[in-house]
């Protein structure tokens, strides 16, 4: 089922015909024509990489219960594949994903090898990961990252798993969205023979590490530069004080922009491929 938040926000756009805009507690309404070259509003910029790019695929790597999804379908009308191996978020994934036929929900994660690992599964299931909670990460968010126990979860490559349940990839146009809690440069390994149909990506990258072993946020950045993806806006997540945490990380393939672009612009994003699984 939808959030309230998110019919409210329907309903307050379709009743003022701007868009709403949230800047945490803060809301305000926009035209849309106005907001275009906005490079400050996260949601101005996806809407820019789904119609300029000509989304038609979206894997949601890290889905929880299914946020982003939800927030993307205002924007986006095609096949998303949801991936969530915590079996407490799975269950909500699911139940979100009920009433919409093209949002398909599998419960796994993504990484560079199939395998059977150990996750730990934190109070906010949000937080859960396969690394530990970092000093910073216990007291910042306290109970919410308290580990209540594990789970051995099904791990696969999406190079491998995708195309066993969607056909006809070679022409599809991909946006990844990764927020795995510090496991985000093994879902993009994981994804190296499919790097030809990712046109566009978002990260959630951590400037304080969250976790133990996580890679620097700048490694991160720059495996993905190195791959041949630009950076269009870097969105703060949270904060601690005056400092940023996180951010989602969102960045697009230049070679494909810059070849598409005068055909891209005013492509409605999605459309159904005929993933069966």
């Amino acid at each position: 089922m939808p959030s309230f938040r998110s019919i409210i926000q329907r309903v307050a756009e379709r009743v003022t015909g701007r868009e709403l805009e949230w800047f945490g507690s803060t809301v305000a309404f926009v035209k849309a024509e106005d907001r275009k070259g906005s490079w400050f509003s996260y949601r101005a910029r996806v809407r820019s990489v789904l119609h300029q790019c000509g989304i038609d695929l979206v894997v949601d790597a890290g889905a929880n219960a299914g946020q982003f999804a939800r927030s993307l379908r205002s924007l986006y009308r095609g096949e998303i594949h949801s991936f969530e191996p915590v079996a407490a978020a799975f269950q909500q994934l699911d139940q979100a994903a009920a009433i919409d036929p093209l949002w398909h929900v599998h419960h796994l994660a993504l990484g560079a090898h199939e395998a059977a690992l150990p996750i730990n599964v934190s109070e906010n299931t949000k937080l859960s990961s396969f690394h530990r909670s970092s000093a910073f990460s216990t007291r910042r968010f306290g109970e919410r990252a308290q580990v209540t126990g594990q789970e051995l979860v099904s791990v696969q490559r999406l190079d491998q798993y995708l195309p066993s349940i969607c056909p006809g990839l070679d022409q599809a146009r991909i946006l990844l969205k990764m927020d795995t809690q510090g496991y985000d440069q093994e879902v993009f390994r994981g994804a190296t023979n499919l790097l030809k149909q990712v046109v566009a990506l978002q990260s959630e990258v951590s400037l304080i590490p969250l976790y133990d072993g996580m890679p620097h946020w700048t490694e991160t950045i720059s495996l993905f530069e190195a791959a041949g993806f630009a950076i269009v806006g870097l969105f703060p997540v949270a904060w601690d004080a005056l400092r940023v945490i996180e951010y989602d990380c969102l960045m697009v393939r230049s070679d494909v922009v810059t070849r598409d672009f005068s055909q891209a612009v005013g492509r409605p994003a999605g459309g159904p491929r005929g993933c069966q699984y």
